[in-house]
């Protein structure tokens, strides 16, 4: 009889099959493909339900971690129409062989996802692409996670705007407060890319989303749309986290005066944006694929918070689950699950009833359960170690289940296993995309003489799992995917 940890490797090898069939559902070619169609004298988008003529040249601007295949696959479809294409892309993105004769252009930059020099030159190459365009031209702007850092001309010195970044990211803030802010000390961000295109060239932007809900706003700081955000925000969230005395003078003084661009003189009714991926699409191709084996569910896609209630949320998820698996009715756990729920997901928090419905079918019939959510937690970085927030995550979530199996007997009839791992394949400033996460991972970790507490109290994630079971055999490494779509939690529940 295979013993526990025989099953969970098992599980994990299934995990990342799972893993694997999400991201490859928004493999930028594919998504490409699959969205534009070209006839020589016609662009089509999304089956044909907008058309654009193109009687003069074809340009290709892109920023983001994903964009460099993506500008690929729209030069094949345009088949040599492209005139010029110019990508910014991170260190280490492995090229494609078909760039060989391309006139696709490729710049890294923002290495660890923090813009730098390199950014700042690849910027003012695009911007200056972008002004030489006609009135008769066709742009296409590829835009994809990464973006605000590939895409950098800050208005204040590089590195007191990395600075502002660093300290609100370190505070806690989110992605949308984050991107509020760059918007505030950038020339290109919040529209005003667009300032830089002639006012009768067509626009058309294509987007990978990898901000909960889409938002255009937001995503790589809204580059091609009206920034819509008050004056007032950027310095209201400095000071929301209490951060004004630590900020460089030079931001302080920028957002105080910050004035944001409607576009009125970039005419953006010329601009067509267009989120052709995002993290439902690849949630829904785990599921169909889970589905063979397992009772498949989505649970969201709108996880978000900081990283300790998201272990709390999941820590309820499965208590239960797997209560209502065993046949238990528990009103308590029921109602616990909503209230975490909704401090992660938002106000209505997940849908429990529907939950409730799929956990009694995969009870009934004997079927292990694999629930799919999505979306992006922050973590708020008190220690000195080394981590990313899937990694962080994975970690609490261990501690939680722990702890749940301590006290409660029902959580021993099952097999769980959690996995948090980034869509990009990269996790913070390491070279995993994420971990697992597992009840019996503390105790195991105390026998070799590691405690997984202290590791978390330092945001020592990496450190703990490159320590734990003969050196990181818990962590996922498998390079740069090429796309972007926030981060992606697999769990599974299966009866003993």
């Amino acid at each position: 009889m295979c013993s526990e940890f025989d099953r969970l490797a098992e599980m994990k090898k299934y995990v990342l099959k799972v893993f694997e069939e999400c991201v490859k559902s928004v493999s930028p070619r594919n998504i490409v493909r699959n969205t534009l169609r070209f006839d020589s004298k016609k662009l089509y988008v999304n089956d044909d339900s907008s058309a654009y003529s193109v009687p003069g040249d074809v340009y290709v601007v892109g920023f983001g971690k994903a964009v460099l295949n993506m500008a690929v696959e729209v030069e094949n479809i345009l088949n040599d129409r492209l005139k010029e294409g110019i990508v910014s892309v991170p260190f280490g993105t492995q090229r494609p062989s078909s760039l060989q004769n391309s006139r696709v252009h490729v710049m890294e930059g923002a290495r660890n996802n923090i813009p730098d020099r390199q950014s700042v030159e690849n910027t003012d190459r695009i911007t200056g692409t972008l002004a030489r365009l006609r009135r008769h031209d066709l742009l296409i702007i590829l835009i994809s996670g990464g973006g605000s850092a590939l895409l950098c001309s800050p208005t204040v010195p590089l590195h007191d705007k990395i600075l502002a970044t660093n300290l609100l990211s370190s505070g806690g803030a989110s992605i949308e407060q984050l991107n509020t802010v760059r918007k505030a000390l950038s020339r290109v961000k919040g529209g005003r890319l667009i300032e830089w295109v002639h006012r009768e060239c067509t626009v058309i932007s294509l987007i990978l989303s990898d901000v909960v809900g889409d938002p255009l706003t937001a995503i790589a700081s809204g580059p091609t749309v009206p920034n819509d955000d008050p004056d007032s925000l950027p310095i209201g969230i400095v000071d929301r986290f209490g951060l004004r005395d630590k900020m460089p003078k030079t931001v302080i003084d920028a957002l105080s005066r910050n004035e944001s661009f409607n576009g009125t003189s970039a005419r953006f009714d010329r601009v067509r944006n267009y989120v052709i991926g995002n993290n439902a699409i690849a949630l829904r191709a785990g599921i169909e694929y889970a589905s063979r084996d397992l009772k498949a569910m989505l649970v969201t896609t709108s996880l978000r918070g900081d990283v300790a209630l998201v272990a709390t949320f999941y820590s309820d998820l499965v208590a239960y689950a797997c209560a209502l698996y065993a046949g238990a009715t528990d009103r308590k756990l029921k109602d616990q699950l909503k209230i975490t729920s909704s401090s992660v997901v938002g106000e209505s928090g997940v849908d429990v009833e529907s939950l409730t419905n799929s956990v009694v079918e995969a009870s009934s019939e004997g079927r292990g359960l694999c629930m799919l959510s999505g979306g992006e937690p922050t973590v708020m970085v008190r220690g000195s170690g080394l981590g990313g927030r899937n990694q962080e995550l994975a970690l609490r979530v261990s501690l939680a289940l722990g702890a749940a199996r301590r006290r409660d007997d029902c959580l021993h009839r099952f097999d769980v296993l959690f996995f948090s791992g980034g869509t990009d394949g990269i996790d913070g400033p390491t070279d995993a995309c994420g971990a697992f996460g597992y009840p019996a991972l503390e105790d195991m970790a105390l026998s070799q003489g590691l405690d997984p507490s202290l590791y978390v109290n330092n945001n020592d994630s990496y450190g703990f799992y490159s320590s734990f079971d003969c050196g990181g055999s818990d962590l996922l490494k498998i390079g740069h995917t090429g796309t972007n779509v926030m981060d992606l939690h697999i769990l599974i529940i299966k009866p003993k």
